[in-house]
């Protein structure tokens, strides 16, 4: 289906339909266009097996996830329940601050921002050079990579593994643990075999750091963990527990994404040569351009809210309890708010996109995301001037969290 045969379509539903068909995931955005050329807000079952408006538009998108009377859809749990084969992943997701509502929401991510600042990051930074520099020394030789699985996909856990002070033997484990507990999550591709391993992840998450938690309250150190053991405002600590599903979340939240992002941002250089040379030529603009590559091509696509009350939404009245269905990517490419908005510009103010969300569920590792794909892609095009496509590279079926499977260059 070219654009031509997208435009010619004019039922809302028949174009979200495409959205959610995984076939579709290289051809995006002319379907993004359209859903919100014919409804940005859109009436739609097919997502959740039951009402959700779907908003396409960068206004009104916006305004719900800002909205103070809107939190997450913490109905949404239940998607991940398997039955008893799966309880172990279940009742780690459970307590993910993702899911929680407030006071309880608030009050969690009141402690972890304490211990989770830009400044702190500022301190990591030459952390992260060394390991992007570690990585890169890797793939020189070779003339290829791909660069998914040498380096968009290690760097951010070995980052956030460092940041949390996990030994560096213990990273190949953690490694596969995110992977398969990632893959779990992906509700769309569930089966036998990815439930065990997601089991096994959960698991080896919840044990691991349930005794570092521990260890941490005997002997603090200057790493993530034991930040979030000394948190405290009002007399209010993190139990072990919430310790546990706040260093999952940030575990997934730090390395999914950021690698989706790292992958997404270069290919997005490749495909714009001109946007690379004014990197190379002018570097100084590498410290805003993460916000551009993830409001041209977000790894986050979807968020969910939901409200206790009625909220007017243009001309819609949408009832309490009903679900808002935001695409994120969709509003991140809305004329009205970006000119020019397929195209990737380093030159544009991107600030205000929504890949990070807003509001209070606004991303906590937003600062350590732009800081890695600064640091990443930045010295990625230095080193390999001539860095260049080879070969297609493959999407992951997921539409909530987009990202490549495989990304071929040569240099």
């Amino acid at each position: 289906m070219d654009e031509a045969d997208i435009n010619a379509i004019d039922d809302p539903a028949e174009i979200f339909a495409a959205i959610l068909d995984p076939a579709r995931r290289g051809a995006l955005y002319p379907l993004h266009h359209r859903l919100r050329t014919l409804a940005p807000v859109h009436s739609d079952e097919s997502l959740l097996g039951r009402r959700a408006w779907v908003i396409s538009n960068f206004e009104y998108a916006d305004a719900v996830l800002r909205d103070p009377r809107l939190h997450s859809d913490t109905s949404a749990i239940e998607l991940f329940d398997t039955g008893p084969s799966g309880a172990s992943f279940f009742a780690v997701m459970k307590k993910l601050l993702l899911y929680l509502d407030p006071p309880e929401h608030d009050r969690i991510r009141g402690l972890v921002t304490k211990a989770f600042t830009p400044r702190a990051v500022d301190v990591r930074r030459p952390r992260i050079q060394a390991e992007v520099d570690r990585l890169l020394d890797r793939i020189e030789d070779q003339g290829k990579t791909d660069l998914v699985a040498d380096f968009g996909y290690p760097l951010p856990i070995a980052v956030i593994c460092e940041m949390m002070g996990i030994p560096v033997e213990d990273r190949d484990i953690f490694m596969t643990w995110a992977h398969d507990f990632a893959r779990r999550g992906d509700v769309s591709a569930v089966t036998d075999a990815v439930i065990e391993r997601g089991e096994r992840a959960s698991e080896g998450f919840r044990d691991y750091f349930l005794d570092l938690a521990r260890a941490r309250r005997k002997n603090l150190g200057d790493d993530l963990i034991s930040a979030l053991v000394r948190a405290e405002e009002d007399g209010e600590r993190l139990t072990d527990e919430e310790i546990v599903s706040t260093c999952v979340i940030l575990l997934q939240a730090g390395h999914e994404t950021t690698a989706d992002l790292i992958s997404l941002g270069t290919r997005g250089l490749l495909l714009y040569p001109e946007q690379r040379a004014l990197l190379l030529d002018e570097p100084a603009r590498m410290g805003a351009a993460p916000d551009e590559f993830i409001r041209w091509d977000t790894s986050v696509q979807i968020s969910q809210r939901v409200g206790a009350v009625d909220i007017e939404l243009g001309t819609q009245r949408i009832p309490a309890g009903d679900v808002f269905v935001v695409l994120n990517g969709a509003a991140n490419r809305d004329p009205a708010r970006f000119e020019r908005p397929d195209e990737l510009d380093l030159r544009r103010d991107a600030t205000g996109h929504l890949g990070f969300g807003m509001g209070r569920h606004f991303c906590l590792g937003a600062s350590l995301a732009r800081a890695e794909i600064e640091t990443a892609i930045g010295t990625l095009i230095r080193r390999f001037p001539d860095l260049e496509f080879d070969g297609e590279g493959t999407f992951r079926p997921s539409l909530f969290l987009r990202g490549l499977a495989s990304l071929p260059l040569r240099f």
